[in-house]
């Protein structure tokens, strides 16, 4: 069974730091950041936004057609940016989607952000946060959503499945 999950969350979140562990598993990762980086040099830089997408989207028909198990890492925070990604899934006969939500406290991503080497501005995330929490929280009709939140100990995950 051909399976995807798209990681959703506000950088800072750790959604790169679950992907890896997902890859460990066979997935193959797909990230805009990765692509950034490989045209311009940063992943910070934005660059042109329908050159990276282009390219990202091109790669995604490239795994769906060798029908591997994909993650994508990329912020996902609505239903607009997902729609594009589920399509293509549907087209490639994925059946197993699976929308993985990090819903980690604001005050832990913008702490998490500040240690990383590429700092997102507080301000972009804490608007992202609005965004993804006032309406782009995943619906069942996009797949299996999976609630995933930091255990006590804040250094693991814990998954809580929806119906």
């Amino acid at each position: 069974m051909k399976k995807l999950i798209i990681l959703i969350g506000v950088p800072g979140a750790g959604k790169t730091t679950l992907a890896m562990k997902i890859v460990e598993k066979g997935f193959h990762c797909l990230n805009a950041d990765t692509i950034r980086e490989e045209l311009y040099g940063d992943a910070a830089d934005q660059g042109d936004k329908e050159e990276v997408f282009s390219l990202f989207f091109k790669r995604l028909e490239e795994i769906f057609s060798e029908g591997k198990n994909v993650i994508i890492d990329n912020t996902n925070l609505n239903p607009k940016q997902r729609k594009p990604i589920l399509d293509k899934a549907d087209r490639f006969g994925y059946n197993d989607i699976q929308l993985w939500l990090l819903d980690i406290p604001l005050e832990v991503c913008l702490s998490r952000n500040r240690s990383r080497d590429r700092v997102v501005p507080e301000d972009i995330v804490a608007n992202m946060y609005m965004e993804l929490n006032r309406s782009g929280r995943p619906k069942r009709t996009e797949g299996k959503v999976v609630i995933i939140r930091p255990s006590k100990s804040g250094d693991d995950y814990l998954f809580f499945p929806q119906n």
